[in-house]
C-alpha cells in the first residue's frame, strides 16, 4: 500500500478509541506526546529558538486577550465553515508544514494530511516532509505546497514545477528562514546540524530511545527514515538530503526571497500565500506582488527570539492589507478559543502546527482526528458561549486583559 492509503486505512479502523477519548485538550495531547517520544524528538516538535522568549510570548497574547461574551443568547448550531483561497472548508483550519513528521510517527504528514482531509480542512504539505511531494498529493482533500530554498534555485523551480503537476491547489512561500533558528533544546539532545543517522549515532542515542521501545519499534519498521527525499537534486546522484544537512549545505538562503517570490507569481498560476509576515511594511510587499494571501507567523517561535507574537502584530496587519487579501494565522493556538480569538482580531483561518503533531505522536493520523474534532467542539461551544451565530459575528467580542463594562 502507499502511505497514503496506510493512514487512511488507520482512520477507518478503531486505534486506541478509549486511550484518544480520555486525552481532551492541548495539554493532554502535548503530555500524551512527551510520554510516546524520545527527548530529542519531543523537543524537536515541542521547543523554540534561544531563550524561548517567543515561544512563550505566542501562548500569553492568547491568555492575555479576554472575551466578552453576549449573554441571554440561544445559538443552536453556529455556522463554522469557510472558503480559504476558494477552498470550502468545514472550518476555518489548515493543518500547518510541518517538517520531521516521520520521526514523530510512520505515518508521518501523511497522517496528518490524511486525517486532515477526513475534517474537511485543507493540508499545507512541506519541502522537509519524510515523503515525497507526489505522495502526499496522493491524499485526498485540498492541500498546498511549502516551498523552501533548499540548496540551489534548481531545485526550488524543480520542487514548483512538481508541486504544479501534481495538482497542489496553492504554493506557499516561508520567508522567515534565510537560515535556521538556533534552537537550544535541540543542540543539548544532540539533535544539531552535525547529527547523522549512522551506526555511532544510534550507539550513542541508544540510552536515551530504549526508553520508548513503541517509538523505537516503529522508527526501525520504518527503515530509520532521517532524509528528505524532496532534495534528491541537491547532491550529486540524486541522493536526498538528511534533516541537518539542508542547513549544513547550503550558502544561500534557505527562504525565497523577494525576488524568487517574483519568479514564483510569474510561473504559479494558482493561488500564491506569502508566510511568515509580521510587519506591515511586508504585508504590503506581499499584496503589491501578488500574492492571494498571507500567513502572520513568527515560525512558532522556532527562527528569529524576541519577535512579537503573531496574535499581538494581527490587528495592524489585517488592517493595512485584509481588504486586500486573505490574512491567516500560525503560532500559539492551543484550542477552539484561540482560533476563535484570532478571528475576531481579522484572521481569515489559522494554521494549527504542533497540536497536529502532539496528535500524531500520541496514536498516528487517529491521533490528529482527534485533535481536529476537539478545536471543531471549542470552536463551537466558544461561539455558543459568546452569543455568535457564524464567523462574521464576532466583533467586540475580545478585549485586552482587565475590560470592563
Amino acid at each position: 500500500m502507499t502511505p497514503a492509503e496506510v493512514a487512511s486505512r488507520s482512520l477507518r479502523g478503531t486505534e486506541d478509541p478509549r486511550r484518544l477519548g480520555r486525552l481532551v485538550d492541548y495539554a493532554d495531547f502535548r503530555d500524551a506526546a512527551r510520554r510516546r517520544l524520545p527527548r530529542g524528538v519531543f523537543d524537536y516538535v515541542d521547543g523554540g529558538a534561544d531563550a524561548e522568549i517567543t515561544l512563550r510570548r505566542n501562548h500569553e497574547a492568547f491568555e492575555a486577550l479576554e472575551f466578552r461574551p453576549r449573554h441571554g443568547r440561544w445559538i443552536a448550531q453556529p455556522s463554522i465553515a469557510t472558503t480559504v483561497l476558494g477552498m470550502p472548508l468545514t472550518m476555518p483550519v489548515l493543518t500547518a508544514p510541518c517538517g520531521g513528521m516521520r520521526l514523530v510517527h510512520p505515518h508521518g504528514d501523511v497522517g496528518i494530511a490524511a486525517a486532515a482531509a477526513e475534517a474537511g480542512v485543507a493540508h499545507v504539505a512541506t519541502t522537509t516532509s519524510g515523503f515525497t511531494l507526489e505522495q502526499l498529493a496522493e491524499v485526498p482533500g485540498p492541500q498546498l505546497f511549502q516551498v523552501y530554498k533548499v540548496g540551489s534555485d534548481e531545485l526550488m523551480r524543480s520542487l514548483v514545477e512538481r508541486a504544479a503537476r501534481a495538482g497542489y491547489h496553492g504554493l506557499v512561500a516561508t520567508i522567515d528562514s534565510a537560515v535556521s533558528g538556533h534552537r537550544t533544546r535541540d543542540h543539548h539532545n544532540g539533535f544539531s546540524q552535525n547529527l547523522r543517522i549512522d551506526l555511532r549515532t544510534v550507539v550513542r542515542l541508544a540510552p536515551r530511545v530504549a526508553t520508548r521501545p513503541r517509538w523505537l519499534l516503529g522508527f526501525i519498521r520504518d527503515g530509520l527514515p532521517f532524509t528528505v527525499p524532496n532534495t534528491t537534486l541537491a547532491l550529486p546522484g540524486g541522493r536526498p538530503l538528511d534533516l541537518p544537512a539542508i542547513t549544513r549545505t547550503t550558502r544561500e538562503s534557505l527562504s525565497p526571497t523577494w525576488r524568487d517570490l517574483e519568479w514564483m507569481r510569474a510561473t504559479w498560476h494558482g493561488p500564491l500565500v506569502v508566510k511568515g509576515i509580521l510587519t506591515v511594511a511586508d504585508a504590503e510587499r506581499a499584496r503589491d506582488l501578488g500574492a492571494d494571501a498571507i500567513v502572520v507567523s513568527n515560525h512558532g517561535g522556532r527562527q528569529l527570539d524576541g519577535v512579537p507574537a503573531t496574535l499581538t502584530a494581527l490587528p495592524r496587519i489585517a488592517a493595512a492589507v485584509g481588504a486586500d487579501l486573505e490574512v491567516l494565522l500560525d503560532s500559539g493556538l492551543r484550542g477552539g478559543a484561540d482560533v476563535t480569538k484570532a478571528l475576531a482580531l481579522g484572521a481569515k483561518a489559522v494554521l494549527l502546527g504542533r497540536y497536529p503533531a502532539y496528535g500524531l505522536a500520541a496514536a498516528g493520523a487517529p491521533g490528529v482526528r482527534r485533535v481536529l474534532e476537539l478545536v471543531r467542539e471549542g470552536l463551537v461551544r466558544t461561539l455558543q458561549l459568546l452569543g455568535c451565530a457564524d464567523l462574521t459575528d464576532l466583533g467586540g467580542v475580545v478585549a485586552g486583559s482587565g475590560w470592563e463594562n
